[in-house]
């Protein structure tokens, strides 16, 4: 939700000023303003209309990376709401997720990581210094990204498993988007943003990035004992990206989901909403990548895949030609440049590292192509005509009215 500023605050005295510790500048702020009334889109209705993308020329889904944060604009016209600005809201927090589904985004995707005492948080990188308050009360400075490339010391900046959440973690805050101060949020859990989720009424797909069959197994085990407020569980709206990498084999996907619940369509909840991902270095790695995705193309609890094309008649050409042939829906990750990574456009852009540290380019990626077109949005789509029918990126608000202009969001009211 988007911050107002107080302009009472330049009234401040002087001497006022003067008592304000540098601890006390980077408290907590205070809590958002009452959020806008909910969205009107249906959970069902934007799955059925997800399911069938494929053969729906004049529709794509967008999907907010780490919610709606920072400076990157809402929509100016999606399911009656009109937020083209930044909501100034951390990345992976909740008001980051709950005001993007509330304010015209149809889906949002958050970034799983386990703790020592294995509560699933939402989290970017693993590691806790680029995005949190970690340092508070250690004694130990705080964590600047750019510090190794300056050769200075880095600050506090420990892994996410070897912290606990409780008694820990659950006391921390994030820091703001441009890491001046704290935000008033704390460091979320899955669990928690599954309780806000049905305390405000929220409508609309959650997408989790899951990295490891630990986080997999506890996040399944939690959609099935959360529900929104219209009873319906989790599992229903909650839909999970996997690397193939993870689960080569979906007969070790489907072990590890079983342990808490069937993941296949019971008649009575959807199946479990996965969506297989494959990168350019999985052709390195596995010489049968085709077949691993042949394998998930046949299963009912496949929303889709995600095909992580560099570029026309790229590496990955054949796994992306698959995927329309079997008439499941294609997505792509459109990378955003991080703000306050090193300066640069088109592949060139930067990007911090999952460890908090600053940076590497888009063009180290390539992994084999020429080069990395999926920066262009000429390269997803165009005037009448997509590429993809699912696609990821922090500009969310932007290419969803950009898509509207050029007919590519027909169906955007059949999801309400």
């Amino acid at each position: 939700m988007k911050r107002t500023n107080n302009n009472k605050s330049m009234l401040l005295t002087v001497s006022s000023l003067l008592l304000l510790s540098t601890d006390a500048a980077l408290a907590p702020r205070a809590s958002a303003a009452a959020a806008p009334p909910p969205c009107v889109y249906q959970n069902y209705k934007i799955l059925d209309a997800w399911k069938n993308l494929n053969t729906k020329r004049n529709m794509a889904i967008v999907i907010a990376h780490r919610g709606w944060w920072g400076t990157h604009r809402g929509p100016s016209n999606s399911c009656g709401a009109d937020v083209s600005y930044g909501s100034g809201e951390p990345e992976n927090s909740i008001d980051a997720v709950i005001g993007a589904l509330h304010n015209g985004f149809e889906a949002v995707e958050v970034d799983i990581k386990m703790t020592r005492d294995r509560v699933p948080i939402l989290m970017h990188d693993y590691t806790l210094g680029r995005t949190t308050d970690i340092y508070q009360g250690t004694g130990q400075p705080k964590f600047d990204p750019s510090a190794q490339s300056h050769n200075q010391p880095e600050g506090y900046n420990p892994y996410v498993n070897q912290i606990n959440w409780y008694g820990d973690l659950e006391h921390h805050y994030l820091l703001s988007p441009d890491r001046s101060g704290s935000d008033s949020q704390h460091i979320p859990t899955f669990a928690q943003l599954l309780d806000s989720y049905r305390s405000k009424q929220t409508s609309g797909i959650v997408v989790l990035d899951v990295k490891d069959r630990a986080s997999m197994q506890e996040v399944w085990r939690l959609m099935n004992n959360h529900r929104d407020s219209d009873g319906s569980l989790a599992r229903n709206w909650v839909a999970v990206k996997f690397n193939v990498s993870t689960y080569p084999n979906p007969a070790d996907l489907e072990a590890d989901l079983f342990k808490y619940a069937d993941p296949h369509n019971d008649k009575s909840q959807e199946p479990f909403l996965g969506i297989p991902v494959l990168t350019n270095n999985m052709l390195d790695k596995f010489h049968d990548l085709i077949e691993i995705e042949k394998n998930y193309l046949t299963k009912d609890y496949t929303l889709g895949v995600e095909v992580n094309l560099n570029m026309k008649n790229g590496r990955l050409q054949n796994a992306y030609n698959l995927v329309g042939q079997s008439r499941k829906p294609v997505g792509i990750f459109n990378p955003i440049a991080d703000p306050g990574a090193w300066g640069g456009d088109g592949q060139n852009r930067a990007f911090f590292m999952n460890t908090g540290q600053c940076c590497y380019r888009l063009w180290s990626l390539a992994f084999g192509d020429d080069t990395v077109d999926r920066w262009d949005w000429s390269f997803l789509y165009g005037n009448g005509w997509k590429a993809f029918d699912f696609i990821t990126t922090d500009e969310a608000g932007k290419m969803i009215d950009d898509l509207a202009a050029k007919g590519l969001r027909g169906d955007n009211k059949a999801m309400e």
